[in-house]
């Protein structure tokens, strides 16, 4: 293990009962010997190279302002290292405040910036910010829609933000009528989720108006399309009112939910994430688990045990089965990222920024 050190979630309902298990977590966590890093040079930034690893989007903690940006290396002389507050070393300014998500568009890195109503538009190759787009009601995740246009989703707003890519300039609304979280383009429909709302909303992308609305669960957090074209939604549910999520199978073709798999009241499904053959889920409910895209249930253990971590997100590594998960520890001090192959077996670990969230391969 090298390490060249240089959200909870934003007004969640469900980030006290998260960050009471990470508290615990901690207190147990036993497992590894942790890395100091390395003081921050700010100016002093790092050239990377595609295909050679990952970005990992480190959140930071609500109001704090010190989410960042990692990066673990795969390939290349730096192979097995990771490097920590790289933002930071390239442009001499803190990122701001809770890094949601990011996506690489036309070349270029959106780091969606949730508390701080902004997005950072980054050069991937040394991490320098190019622009900052504002004007946002609690940003939560951009997509693509076209060349020149991105939808950007909010949690403080009933519209989905339309962003201009060629401008960096928000240019119109998208009504949908309650606040929005996920977003996934398939079969020339946009699906769309909501904190707020037990339904999954499939909007023309053309016109902007919701074609249809089905049935779910309400806190609808990630989506993923399996290699059978099915769309898969995972949903947390909601405390507030004591209503299960769930994991749904929809047909996109026509707009359908075809399996409803529903959690406890209590549970907190994240993260879901497909494996590279699409024929694998994976998620996070403070254990890791997976299973089949033929599954007709929720598996009944996990398959990686959340004793003694604070697990917050999880990815795939390459074209591999071997996978990662994101150890946020107490969110307070930096987090952890642990490797494990296809088996399950840890293989590593190193020491990221605070509650690392999301990871893109570059």
């Amino acid at each position: 293990m090298k390490n060249n050190s240089i959200s909870m979630k934003t007004n969640s309902l469900f980030s006290f009962g998260t960050y009471t298990l990470a508290i615990a977590s901690m207190l147990l966590f036993t497992s590894c010997e942790r890395d100091t890093p390395d003081p921050v040079s700010p100016g002093t930034a790092r050239t990377f190279t595609p295909g050679e690893g990952f970005f990992i989007l480190n959140e930071g903690g609500f109001t704090q302002g010190n989410s960042s940006v990692s990066y673990y290396a795969m390939n290349g002389t730096d192979a097995g290292s990771s490097f920590n507050n790289l933002y930071m070393q390239a442009n001499g300014v803190p990122l701001g405040d809770v890094a949601q998500s990011v996506t690489m568009i036309n070349g270029r890195m959106f780091a969606v910036i949730n508390n701080s109503n902004k997005i950072v538009v980054l050069n991937p190759t040394n991490m320098g910010a190019t622009t900052t787009i504002t004007g946002f009601a609690g940003p939560r995740n951009i997509i693509q829609i076209d060349a020149t246009t991105a939808w950007v989703t909010q949690m403080y707003s009933d519209q989905i933000a339309v962003l201009n890519l060629a401008t960096s300039t928000v240019t119109g609304y998208i009504n949908l009528g309650v606040t929005s979280e996920a977003a996934l383009m398939t079969n020339s429909k946009v699906f769309v989720t909501s904190m707020e709302s037990d339904k999954l909303y499939a909007v023309d992308p053309v016109t902007g108006y919701i074609d249809s609305s089905m049935l779910i669960a309400p806190g609808g957090n990630s989506m993923v399309v399996d290699s059978g074209n099915k769309l898969w939604v995972l949903a947390y549910g909601s405390w507030s009112t004591s209503t299960a999520g769930g994991l749904f199978r929809v047909n996109p073709d026509i707009l359908n939910v075809e399996a409803s798999m529903p959690f406890s009241t209590w549970d907190f499904p994240t993260h879901l994430t497909l494996s590279p053959a699409g024929d694998s889920l994976y998620y996070v409910n403070y254990d890791i688990y997976r299973m089949s895209t033929s599954d007709v249930s929720l598996p009944s253990s996990a398959f990686i045990s959340g004793v003694g971590h604070a697990w917050y997100t999880i990815g795939m590594m390459g074209s591999s089965n071997n996978f990662f998960a994101g150890d946020a520890v107490d969110y307070v001090q930096s987090g952890l990222l642990f490797r494990y192959n296809a088996s399950g077996v840890q293989t590593d670990v190193d020491t990221v920024g605070i509650i690392p969230n999301n990871f893109l391969w570059y």
